[in-house]
Parts: C-alpha cells; structure tokens; sequence
C-alpha cells in the first residue's frame, strides 16, 4: 500500500521529514499552538457570549496549530497545503459523506445506551432553541477536529507510513492521537484504548479515500453530535452549551464512560470496532490489483 495516494503526498516535495522528527514537530507544533492561543486570549480576552466564547475556544485553540504544520511542510519540506490530504477530487463528496458518517457513528453509540436505559434527560430538552448556537459551535468543531487530522492522519501518518508502510503509519498516529488526551478529565485505560481505535478508525479511512476531506468532518461531526446534539461530555470536556437532547448517562462507567463521556464507555468500543471492520474491508477492497487505491 506504499503507493496509496495519501502516502506518496508526503514524497512530492524536496526534502522528506524523517518519521522520528515528524513525531517531534507535530508534538512541538501542539505545544507552540497552545501558547500562541494563550497569548491571543490573554491580549484580546474572550467573547461574553457562551457560544461565541465556545466557538473562539475551538477556532483560536487549533487554527495556530494547523498554521504551524503546514508552515514545516511549506518552508522545509517544499510542498504545499493540498498534499496534507486536501486533492481536489471529489471534495465536496467525501466530505458530505464524512459529516453523515461521523453523526451516524456517535448515533449509533447513543442508541446502544438509550435502549438499555442507560441514559436520562439532564434538563429540559432545548430543541429549536440549541439549534442555531448548535450550528454556530460546529464550525468550531470543523476547525478543532481538521486540525488533530492534519497533525496526525494528514501529516505523520504519510510521513511515517511513506518510510515504513501504512500500517506503521496508521499504530504510530494512533498512539500520538490517544497520548494527546491524556491529560482530559476522567481519562481511563478503556477510553485510551477506544481513542486509540479511533485514531486506527481514521487512520484506515484516510488511506481508503486518499485524502483528508472525509475523516475532518467525520472527526467534527462526531465531537458535535455527541456534545451538541446529545449533551455528553466530549473527551471529558463539558461544551457549557446547552444541547438539542441533553441526555446524561447513567449506568456502569464501563458502558457508558462516565465523566468522560461515552468515549470512555464499551457502548463506544462496539462502534468503532464495527467501523474499523466496515472501513477495513473497503480498503482491502480498493487495495486489490486492477482497482483505483
């Protein structure tokens, strides 16, 4: 799979990152990203308003981030934005179905706990009213999730997988994926090995379009369903906005990932373990000699 075209993006310029530096500088980029919000925040303060302060969070927070890679792969790799997994064909496609896809996903979790009855209503059901800032948020969300994408499925894992395979490319994004949460409320072995999952998931589905369109806005969809659509925690972080369902869980931690969301939870473990499956073979698919990789 050396040839799959996510990964010959990162041969197209004059100078290859080796894969143990790659892992330094999307690290340090997080890092330096992180600071630079911190001084913006503290220069120009935060929005009154819970959902624009919700929103500049996320856009302020990881913009820098995507700024700082794409800066590296510009000056000292010598190759443009596109090749981080932004080709033009079929854009608008694959990132329709990535939105579908990722609400579908967290869907499926919230059925596997409201069926059982593990989840209540925490306040009155917002409805219309949580729609509008809920669309608001989720062009934050679209900023957050792209940007842990271009770090780790648009940039290391071509970079990693370009010198040693795709699947090497896809364990060691995955292990930097989940390494990046450790330090969120409530994190557990449970929900380290489902961000795992996650970062094999995407990882799979990068690689199975090609490009990055599809997993951004699965990454973005499924952090906003899950916490503006239903009211969970996102990875143990609380929105503070109220959401269109506002469930709660409430049941075994193992199931349901307790104060860190469903993420944390075996309700999440089934889905992913079943969209790792489904992607897989859709890759395996592609993969076979006479068909487009």
């Amino acid at each position: 799979m050396r040839d799959n075209p996510l990964l010959a993006l990162a041969a197209t310029g004059r100078r290859r990152t080796r894969p143990a530096l790659a892992v330094v500088i999307a690290i340090a980029a997080i890092l330096l990203g992180e600071i630079i919000a911190a001084i913006v925040f503290l220069i120009t303060g935060q929005p009154a308003d819970p959902a624009w302060k919700t929103l500049t969070q996320l856009v302020v927070g990881f913009a820098p981030i995507t700024l700082l890679i794409w800066a590296w792969v510009r000056f000292y790799e010598g190759r443009g934005f596109r090749t981080l997994g932004f080709t033009r064909p079929a854009a608008a496609t694959r990132s329709a179905r990535g939105l579908l896809a990722g609400v579908v996903s967290f869907a499926l979790v919230t059925v596997l706990l409201v069926a059982p009855g593990l989840t209540v209503t925490e306040n009155v059901p917002q409805g219309a009213a949580a729609i509008g800032p809920a669309l608001l948020i989720l062009v934050g969300w679209i900023v957050q999730g792209s940007t842990e994408e271009i770090v780790t499925r648009g940039f290391l894992l071509p970079v990693v997988g370009a010198r040693y395979g795709a699947a090497a490319g896809v364990a060691v994004s995955s292990l930097l994926f989940a390494a990046l949460h450790l330090l969120n409320p409530g994190i557990s072995a449970l929900s380290l090995v489902n961000l795992v999952l996650v970062g094999v998931l995407l990882g799979l589905y990068a690689l199975w379009e090609g490009a990055l369109w599809g997993v951004c806005l699965w990454h973005a969809a499924w952090n906003w369903a899950q916490g503006n659509v239903f009211g969970f925690e996102v990875s143990g972080q609380n929105t503070g906005l109220p959401a269109v369902v506002d469930l709660k869980e409430n049941g075994p931690d193992v199931v349901t990932g307790g104060i860190f969301g469903p993420e944390g939870g075996l309700a999440t473990t089934l889905v992913l373990v079943l969209g790792i499956a489904v992607i897989g073979l859709g890759l395996r698919r592609a993969s076979r000699p006479g068909r487009p990789a």
